[in-house]
């Protein structure tokens, strides 16, 4: 038996170009929220009170979208679903002593709770625990040198 070689695939001839998808059609789609992770950012150029640079926390979420037929046809994609990638900025209490629940902070936040059904007074809630869920995405295109880009506008309850 063979063993398989990725490297063989560095001299694999490709004797057509590459075409980039078109991109979804604005509007709303069902999708399941795939994957949550963490990570820490830290601004280039915008600075706190105290001179230091703003940083904090930012989750990265990964959205499967399900694709109608009507769409496929009208697209010519063949997949039945395409990932797409939200972030959600968090507003920390100061000195990093946890996440911001006053009001009016952790807006895009509350808005992923709401549309899943997790923003319930007295329920605890954990971000990884919005993995596995179905939400609506509403699809819209941003340009971005001068091609356009599908990004999520919002999300709400299915």
């Amino acid at each position: 038996m063979e063993q398989f070689d990725p490297n063989a695939y560095l001299d694999l001839p490709i004797d057509v170009p590459l075409e980039k998808r078109p991109p979804l059609p604005v509007g709303d789609y069902v999708a399941t929220v795939k994957d949550l992770t963490a990570r820490q950012w830290q601004s280039k150029d915008k600075y706190n009170a105290d001179g230091s640079l703003k940083s904090g926390i930012a989750y990265d979420v990964q959205l499967e979208l399900q694709i109608p037929e009507a769409v496929r046809v009208v697209s010519g994609l063949t997949q039945e679903t395409l990932t797409l990638k939200d972030g959600i900025m968090v507003d920390m209490l100061p000195g990093g002593g946890g996440i911001d629940t006053a009001p009016g902070k952790n807006g895009q936040l509350r808005r992923y709770r709401e549309a899943l059904d997790m923003n319930k007074a007295g329920e605890s809630f954990r971000p990884r625990a919005m993995v596995g869920r179905l939400i609506k995405v509403r699809v819209k295109h941003e340009l971005y040198q001068d091609a356009i880009q599908e990004r999520v506008d919002s999300v709400s309850k299915i």
